[in-house]
C-alpha cells in the first residue's frame, strides 16, 4: 500500500472539498472534540494533522487556542490560507508535511487532532504512535476517529452518487467500495464529474486504501507506546459505546510521559 495513496487529494478534488462536504457538521463535531478536552486542564497549543481547508481548525481557533495545521496537499492548503485570510484568524499557522514523517521545530502540543478519519490513511500505527511522543508532553491528548472492524464487516461499503450544485456548475460524486479483509482497509473508487451548463468540463478518478481497526487491538498498540486510552465513543452519539451500525469511533488517548 506503499503509493497506493499518493495522488489522493488532486487540484480537482481539492478546489470543490468545501462543497462536497458543505453539509458536513463542522460545528457539532468541534462541540464534540471541545467536550473531549476537558480530559487536559490547561491547553494552549493544539496540533492538527491533515487539516484540509481547516474547517475544525478554524472553529476551535475561536476558543483562543495557538493551533498549527499540517496536510500534505498544497492545494488544501492554498483554499485554508484563504479561507483563514478572509476570517481574520491569526492563530492559526499552516504547514506542509507527511504525517508520518513530522519535521516540526522542538514544541510540545497540549493536544493533537486527527480528524476525518486521517488515521485510515496511516499505513503503520505503530510507528505513528511512536514518533509522535516527541511533540506531546505528560498528559498530552490526541483525539482522532477512525472506522472500526464491527461496524465494517456489518454493513459494507455503499455505491453513493451525489449531485452538487453552485451557480451554473454541477459536480457529481460517485463513490463504491469494496473490503480487502487481508489487509484490513477499505478501497474506495470515487469518480468526480463537473458539468458547466450540462457540459462536461472535468472529470477525476480517485482511489483511497483507508485502514479500519479492531477496537482492542488499536488499544493495545496505543498502550504499548506510553499512551492511555480514556475512552472510545461512537461517532454519531455522544455517551455511547462505537455501534456496529455505524462505522466511526472516536479515540480519546493521553500521554502518559
Amino acid at each position: 500500500m506503499d503509493n497506493q495513496n499518493t495522488k489522493i487529494f488532486k487540484s480537482f478534488y481539492s478546489e470543490f472539498y468545501d462543497l462536497i462536504y458543505e453539509d458536513k457538521s463542522y460545528e457539532d463535531e468541534c462541540n464534540r472534540i471541545k467536550d473531549f478536552l476537558r480530559y487536559k486542564k490547561k491547553i494552549q497549543n493544539i496540533l492538527e494533522l491533515g487539516c484540509g481547508t481547516c474547517g475544525h481548525s478554524m472553529i476551535l481557533s475561536k476558543n483562543g487556542y495557538n493551533i498549527h495545521a499540517i496536510d500534505q496537499s498544497d492545494e488544501m492548503l492554498e483554499i485554508a490560507s484563504k479561507k483563514i485570510k478572509k476570517e481574520k484568524i491569526l492563530n492559526i499557522k499552516l504547514f506542509k508535511g507527511n504525517i508520518e514523517n513530522l519535521k516540526l521545530t522542538k514544541f510540545s502540543y497540549d493536544v493533537i487532532l486527527l480528524l476525518f478519519n486521517v488515521v485510515g490513511y496511516i499505513k503503520n500505527i505503530d510507528n505513528f504512535f511512536s514518533s509522535i511522543k516527541k511533540f506531546v508532553k505528560k498528559d498530552s491528548l490526541i483525539i482522532f476517529d477512525f472506522w472500526h472492524d464491527n461496524g465494517v464487516n456489518f454493513e459494507g461499503p455503499k455505491k453513493i452518487s451525489k449531485t452538487f450544485r453552485k451557480k451554473n456548475l454541477e459536480l457529481i460524486k460517485q463513490s463504491y467500495g469494496s473490503v480487502n479483509k487481508k489487509e484490513d482497509c477499505v478501497e474506495i473508487i470515487i469518480n468526480t464529474t463537473l458539468k458547466k451548463q450540462k457540459k462536461i468540463i472535468s472529470q477525476s478518478n480517485e482511489s483511497h486504501f483507508v485502514k479500519y481497526y479492531n477496537i482492542n487491538f488499536l488499544n493495545k498498540i496505543i498502550s504499548s507506546q506510553g499512551f492511555e486510552v480514556i475512552k472510545f465513543e461512537d461517532f454519531k452519539k455522544e455517551g455511547y459505546l462505537p455501534n456496529k451500525k455505524n462505522w466511526s469511533v472516536y479515540c480519546i488517548c493521553k500521554f502518559l510521559g
